[in-house]
């Protein structure tokens, strides 16, 4: 006689009262007409889960591991943040010829000579600009005015009437507002900014005194003196903190430039999407030719000299941009002009070094449809993103590529020639690519329905995607998008963002340093950390994605589309270091029930509240059972590994099934949202409170009990594949019913051997939610605690430092 543990079938035991609990959705009615459609499908599918086990150490995207205070860091942590972005800094040696040759087309060395003998600004026959003597009692303030004067001068010497367009401006005691994903109120003052018009600048967001801020300066110098014995290093931090914010409110700089200057000399520092580079001090007054080229071509009149992407363009009236146009080239070289949709991109990036994603909606010439354009920086070594979009060519769920611009752009273009053979530089190329989607992510749904088929869509295309050997890896709000109004089913919602992609076991390199976000799968937070031996992102670790994208939205949108109060759990996320965020969304997977403080129940129908429960819970599961393999030496693993991996097809049914159930119940007479009232209150229900870190609420460790069977049955419909196996049309059938009474005939095997089953038994679940302290066995009194906290408490003794990154590593 089998045991609770033991049993594994969809049939409760007679002592175990699953009144409450209602069991796995049944399997679909396989007809004859769609068998080998299916077992085809099992076959691509169990392909790919094949070539990730026999590559176990494939390479993943490395991501950031600093937590946060605040979504929107004060300056000390954002240089804590940028250091550990920037890297690798690349220091030029002292004969680089990097900063003598830049410019030369801005001025020629006579018409600079000249200026240098004829100036007020500087004496020719003693060498030497009209700053301050150097000394130990000079102050920074004293260098302000002389060196406005300075660069205004060489303006109008050379600009003569256009000089108009650029003006040297004190801003050491300006706050230029910055600008984040969050609102903030954080600002930033350089010393010198240089105030700029053009088709590429328009006033800030907020009002300054001066009417300056990062949106219309060319470029910035800050001011130093050589008895304060700065650091190169505190220096590079507080210009990168001013370049990244010129990167986020312009968002067609390709680069950004700037000088350090003291009494006696200069640093020219370089930003890119490959990191920093900078050189030595330099002679001011020696090197004077060179410091006026250099000062003449950082604010140029021409846009692209001093680092603006011209193929954007933009009207600008009374200070702020009307419309714009953005241009790029098809395959047979002719050039395109889109008009802009909008203004501003409806896709930014907040990094310096990494891909710079930025996206752009767009009006087709010819059809006036709105498109997507994404411009971005890709790593050299890196497969293209037209070479998975390729592969996805006709796959219903993946957005459709209408046009691709290689090579646009390099970084070692923007370096000297002999940096860009240094051994610590990583050269991005510039792409810009055309999308066939109107650019509304899956957070502009206006119903629950909606936001479900949308979903429901995506996870479908991801696996069509993973039928032809593609893993898309990066699973985010921003990379599911509707389809368009009208779409048939299988393209009511998109995948985009292939960039990120990777062929399972391919020698292709990962990005090294990808977008950190609250999607990440707890196995890829844990990578090279909790475990010793991790295994390869799979199909498993994406799917988790999908329910963060899931708890994302329904925590901060009510079921109209309608912002809402944010809710502290997603936010926390993005607070928390890698390690604490694993250990927070465990506990959050096991939970049966949301937190009353989330507001969801409040404001979803009980069929969404249903379906992300049944979805969490699902996962948590599959996560023990990761966490356990990622324990074991290869080897030891493989054919428990394997067999995980194979259940593949059963995974994605499952998951689609769960989707099709709660969309066939949206609008019924019982999904109905409750009235306002005080939600029922289960220990340890609190999703807001950080398994370590964050803002705690109680000192206890509280004990539910967490059933593992799902709390809503489904409808008998097809789950079969949808139509977008590239090559073959499907045509998508229903299941023909049972009739009433008769039960599905027994068989001795399937073809979907494999599909997971939910274990009836429950499970002891135990969610710390204050201290930030490893869990110990005295903690649980003698009960088995979650993966994670069991990894913590076996090195509970030994040194809880991190160990190094996958970056060193693989």
């Amino acid at each position: 006689m089998c045991s609770a543990d033991d049993h594994t079938g969809t049939e409760p035991l007679e002592d175990e009262d699953t009144s409450d609990l209602p069991q796995t959705p049944p399997r679909s009615c396989i007809t004859g007409t769609t068998l080998f459609e299916d077992l085809d499908s099992v076959k691509q599918l169990k392909k790919s889960a094949k070539t990730v086990v026999g590559n176990e150490m494939a390479s993943a995207p490395y991501y950031q591991d600093i937590g946060m205070s605040r979504p929107d860091p004060l300056i000390e942590e954002r240089k804590n943040i940028l250091k550990d972005e920037l890297r690798p800094f690349i220091e030029l040696a002292w004969n680089s010829t990097f900063a003598s040759s830049l410019y030369c087309h801005c001025a020629n060395r006579k018409r600079v000579k000249e200026f240098l003998r004829r100036t007020e600004v500087y004496d020719w026959k003693n060498r030497q600009w009209n700053l301050p003597k150097s000394h130990k009692k000079l102050k920074e303030a004293e260098m302000y005015e002389p060196l406005v004067k300075l660069l205004n001068t060489i303006f109008e010497w050379f600009w003569g009437k256009d000089a108009a367009c650029r003006k040297a401006v004190d801003t050491h005691l300006t706050q230029l507002p910055h600008k984040e994903p969050v609102s903030t109120a954080n600002y930033s003052s350089p010393d010198i900014s240089v105030k700029a018009e053009g088709s590429s600048f328009q006033l800030p967001h907020k009002n300054t005194p001066t009417s300056i801020g990062y949106s219309n300066i060319a470029a910035f110098f800050e001011v130093k003196v050589t008895n304060q014995d700065w650091s190169v290093m505190e220096e590079l931090l507080q210009l990168a903190g001013y370049a990244r914010q010129i990167f986020i409110q312009q968002p067609n700089r390709r680069f950004v430039r700037a000088l350090i200057i003291t009494e006696q000399n200069f640093r020219l520092f370089h930003f890119d999407r490959s990191g920093v580079q900078f050189t030595q001090a330099i002679d001011i007054h020696q090197n004077a030719r060179t410091f006026t080229r250099l000062v003449l071509g950082l604010c140029s009149l021409e846009e692209s000299d001093i680092g603006l992407d011209n193929s954007i363009k933009w009207e600008v009236r009374e200070g702020r941009k009307l419309r714009g146009t953005l241009k790029t080239r098809r395959e047979n070289n002719v050039e395109v002009t889109y008009q802009l949709a909008d203004v501003q991109p409806t896709v930014l990036s907040y990094e310096v070094r990494g891909r710079g994603l930025t996206s752009w909606s767009v009006v087709d010439p010819v059809s006036g449809e709105i498109l997507l354009v994404r411009d971005m920086w890709r790593s050299e070594d890196q497969l293209s993103e037209d070479f998975y979009l390729e592969k996805a060519k006709g796959t219903s769920g993946i957005v459709q590529m209408i046009s691709f611009e290689y090579n646009r752009e390099a970084t070692a273009q923007f370096r000297d020639l002999e940096n860009s053979s240094h051994p610590l530089f990583r050269n991005r190329i510039a792409v810009r690519i055309v999308l066939d989607s109107h650019g509304k992510s899956i957070k502009h749904f206006k119903s629950p329905k909606e936001f479900l088929c949308a979903l429901r869509d995506a996870i479908a295309g991801h696996r069509a995607l993973y039928k032809k050997e593609v893993l898309h890896r990066q699973i985010t709000l921003d990379n599911i998008m509707l389809g368009r109004p009208g779409a048939l089913a299988g393209s009511r919602g998109l995948l985009i963002g292939l960039d990120m992609a990777k062929i399972p076991g391919s020698d292709a390199s990962a990005e090294r340093h990808a977008t950190t976000d609250i999607y990440r799968s707890i196995a890829v937070l844990c990578r090279g950390k909790s475990f010793p031996y991790p295994l390869a992102h799979s199909h498993l670790d994406d799917l988790e994605s999908f329910v963060y994208v899931l708890t994302h939205v329904m925590f901060n949108y009510d079921h109209t589309g309608t912002a809402r109060i944010p809710c502290d759990l997603p936010q926390m996320w993005a607070l928390m270091s890698n390690k604490n965020e694993a250990f927070n969304k465990e506990g959050y997977l096991s939970q049966r029930y949301l937190d009353v403080s989330s507001g969801v129940r409040k404001t979803w129908p009980p069929s969404c509240i249903e379906l992300l429960s049944a979805y969490k819970l699902w996962l948590f599961e599959l996560h023990s059972q990761k966490m356990e393999l990622a324990n074991q030496r290869p080897g030891i693993r493989d054919d428990a590994l394997s067999e995980l991996m194979l259940q593949v097809w059963g995974h994605y049914q499952f998951v689609l099934g769960l989707f099709d159930t709660a969309i066939g119940k949206i609008g019924s007479d019982t999904d109905v949202i409750p009235p306002s009232s005080p939600d029922s209150v289960t220990p340890g229900g609190s999703s807001t409170n950080p398994v370590s870190g964050g803002a705690p609420s109680s000192p206890l460790v509280y004990v539910h009990e967490a059933p593992l069977s799902l709390p809503f049955t489904s409808p008998n419909h097809d789950l079969s594949e949808s139509p977008e196996d590239a090559g073959r049309s499907f045509l998508k059938r229903r299941s023909e019913d049972y009739p009433d009474g008769q039960r599905e005939a027994k068989r001795d095997s399937s073809p979907f051997d494999g599909l997971p089953q939910t274990p009836t038994r429950k499970n002891h679940v135990y969610i710390k939610l204050r201290t930030p302290k490893p869990w110990t066995k005295r903690a649980y009194n003698g009960h088995q605690p979650s993966p994670l906290a069991r990894k913590v408490d076996q090195n509970s003794e030994e040194d809880q430092s991190v160990q190094p990154d996958l970056l060193h590593s693989e």
